[in-house]
């Protein structure tokens, strides 16, 4: 164990000068011009990409590498991560984040990407950056994991703060002719998405429940209907023999024993709600 931390931290101030490990290859950022130096190995042990490059059958022989479609800063995190130091992803923007999750695309650097999802789990979303946040990740929607959850992460968000109609009425104002307005009305809509409602029954108007187990008498109401099975068991052959009625009393002593009239016209009947760890009853439908 030993052993290995010191090999990690060697390799991680591999990169200082004074450290006497010459570097072997220099990379040059087409956008800025400027050179990031790193060794070949290091590289190839994390990146595949890297591993084929420098030492496949067709590897690179130039002495200096250009890389494009990305930033000095994105880069240099990315070789940072490699190299095993610290990376400050707190005072990224969102931008720089998608930026370095492209950099672990390209590389196939597996561990970079896990890092960056986790990271953009606990971005911090606001009332003044929620938007703003969304149009970014949909702007990245070629990172379909990544972008799908911020924009969800951005949702569920909105959904906590806008719980009246004035405030909905207010959201949608502030961003209408903006060039936000689109994204906006986007994260509204997919409120179903994100939050699907209960189907409602036709003829009572409550959440269609038909079917569902009931654990406890706190979800069931004196009227509701109910399918009645004290076999023990329930499966589809059952249902059809199981037998129907309606809650006429809740046991306040007792939370576990409601009161049932059958559909058969016998006497009403107390019912323990689970018996033997299984749900004696199921909602019915009205």
């Amino acid at each position: 164990m030993a052993h290995s931390l010191q090999l990690c931290k060697s390799i991680c101030q591999s990169l200082d000068p004074s450290f006497g490990l010459p570097t072997d290859v220099t990379f040059q950022i087409v956008s800025s011009g400027k050179e990031v130096k790193a060794h070949k190995y290091v590289l190839a042990l994390t990146s595949p990409v890297f591993k084929k490059q420098f030492f496949g059958d067709a590897k690179e022989t130039k002495d200096v590498i250009p890389v494009k479609e990305t930033t000095e800063d994105s880069f240099k995190t990315m070789i940072d991560f490699t190299y095993g130091k610290e990376i400050d992803w707190k005072e990224m923007t969102i931008e720089e984040l998608f930026s370095v999750a492209n950099m672990a695309k390209k590389y196939l650097i597996e561990t970079l990407m896990k890092e960056v999802e986790k990271v953009f789990e606990e971005v911090q979303i606001t009332e003044h950056n929620v938007v703003t946040v969304a149009a970014t990740a949909e702007e990245f929607s070629q990172f379909e994991d990544i972008s799908k959850a911020l924009v969800v992460h951005c949702v569920k968000f909105l959904k906590s703060v806008l719980t009246t109609q004035d405030e909905f009425v207010k959201f949608a104002a502030k961003y209408a002719n903006t060039e936000m307005s689109q994204t906006a009305l986007s994260l509204i809509s997919k409120f179903p998405e994100v939050f699907p409602a209960e189907k409602q029954c036709g003829k009572c108007g409550k959440d269609y429940r038909q079917g569902k187990g009931l654990l406890t008498s706190d979800h069931i109401a004196v009227g509701d209907r109910v399918l009645i099975n004290d076999q023990g068991k329930w499966d589809y052959a059952l249902k059809k023999a199981c037998r129907r009625g309606v809650v006429t009393a809740k046991h306040i002593n007792d939370k576990n024993i409601i009161t049932v009239k059958l559909d058969d016209g016998s006497h009403d009947n107390n019912y323990y709600v689970i018996h033997d760890g299984v749900a004696v009853f199921r909602y019915d439908s009205c």
